[in-house]
């Protein structure tokens, strides 16, 4: 316990040393990320509120809030590169990983786009497909019943951003779980014979990040299963080529 503390305790004072470097960086974008909020808030509103829904603030500050909430997110996005840079720089130097991770230039460049690219599609699929659809059937469930939809414009916009990130994150997914199981952090068999305990997660998730009806969480639960079954068999076909060139 004493050990690990002392390793925290290292790794902590080398990142110290770093800390003004990633405030100052993070609120020189939280700076200029705000000044874009407004134009984020009306195209969000434009493309996603359903026709004849009603976007209101109920507090006088709540417009303010929601925009410094989303230039908040902006800037720890814009520099939480760096920051995953200097945590793994700290660790790298003071473990030895084992198994080693050997990643050379260009492959991290190619993994970087590649992600940068899963991430893009994930939040196209989520922002143009998923969320018009599910709710606009909220509205019309609504609808039916005889109320008006008037939404708060901080809970509307701060759902619409949260599943929309949720989404850039679960098309991740197939490239995450190939690098770990490459790297011998992950079975594909331990993936296999647990596949019905994480669909079990994927619902749960789908239901605490989606409104209380069947069709939300349904939504939210089949692409992270789909992904999941991309990256079984991904690593199942890495597994037997690496299995090929090691017996070659």
């Amino acid at each position: 316990m004493s050990e690990a503390i002392e390793n925290l305790s290292i790794i902590l004072l080398a990142l110290r040393k770093k800390l003004v470097l990633i405030i100052t960086a993070f609120f020189i974008c939280v700076f200029f990320s705000f000044q874009f909020t407004s134009p984020i808030i009306e195209r969000m509103k434009e493309d996603l509120l359903p026709e004849g829904a009603k976007l209101v603030y109920v507090s006088p500050l709540e417009v303010v809030m929601l925009k410094l909430k989303i230039s908040f997110i902006l800037g720890l996005l814009a520099v939480l590169p760096l920051i995953v840079f200097y945590i793994y720089r700290a660790i790298s130097c003071r473990f030895t990983f084992k198994p080693r991770i050997i990643i050379r230039r260009s492959q991290f460049i190619l993994l970087l786009f590649a992600a940068l690219a899963m991430f893009v599609l994930g939040v196209f699929y989520a922002y143009f497909l998923m969320l018009p659809l599910f709710l606009k059937y909220l509205f019309l469930s609504a609808a039916s019943s005889g109320l008006t939809a008037t939404y708060s414009v901080f809970k509307f916009i701060s759902f619409a951003g949260a599943v929309t990130a949720l989404f850039g994150l679960i098309f991740e997914l197939p490239l995450v779980l190939t690098f770990l199981t490459k790297n011998g952090f992950l079975k594909y068999g331990t993936l296999v014979a647990y596949r019905k305990h994480i669909y079990i997660l994927f619902l749960i998730a789908g239901a605490i990040i989606t409104p209380p009806d069947v069709l939300s969480q349904v939504m939210v639960a089949i692409p992270m299963a789909i992904f999941f079954e991309i990256s079984l068999v991904i690593v199942r076909l890495l597994g037997v080529t690496k299995k090929h060139s090691d017996s070659n």
